[in-house]
């Protein structure tokens, strides 16, 4: 499980996809940049520890190759807006769509392929409800 911080991790990657993922990676795999040319430099002295959370993001970037970089990150946001609290008491993933941002909500989930919704109106997360036996 992994907490992290969304509003610091958006203004760090200055709102651009690419970056959002590399930054979600960094702090993933825990990466160390080799030298202050590499490309995660200028993001390894920030602490994106927060109130956002995921419970399998190992399993989101190990199938990260077969979506695109707006994908993961639509993913990246939509996770960060569930609660933390509520995962500790119920162990829900999912979201409620009214909690999603935007005019047209169902055109962004429609549109990304890790995302779902059911006929409760909950939107799921495809590499959230992985079972364990499934990881390993």
């Amino acid at each position: 499980m992994l907490f992290y911080d969304w509003p610091k991790l958006c203004d760090a990657a200055e709102g651009k996809v690419v970056n959002t993922v590399r930054i979600f990676r960094m702090i993933v795999q825990k990466q160390v940049p080799k030298n202050r040319f590499d490309k995660i430099y200028k993001y390894s002295q920030i602490d994106f520890t927060g109130e956002s959370f995921m419970v399998h993001p190992d399993v989101l970037l190990y199938h990260s190759f077969k979506y695109t970089y707006r994908e993961v990150a639509q993913y990246i946001a939509l996770a960060a807006l569930r609660s933390a609290a509520e995962y500790a008491a119920t162990q829900t993933v999912t979201l409620d769509y009214l909690l999603a941002p935007g005019n047209d909500p169902a055109t962004l989930i429609e549109n990304n392929r890790l995302l779902s919704v059911d006929e409760d109106d909950l939107i799921h997360f495809l590499y959230e409800e992985v079972n364990e036996k499934e990881i390993h």
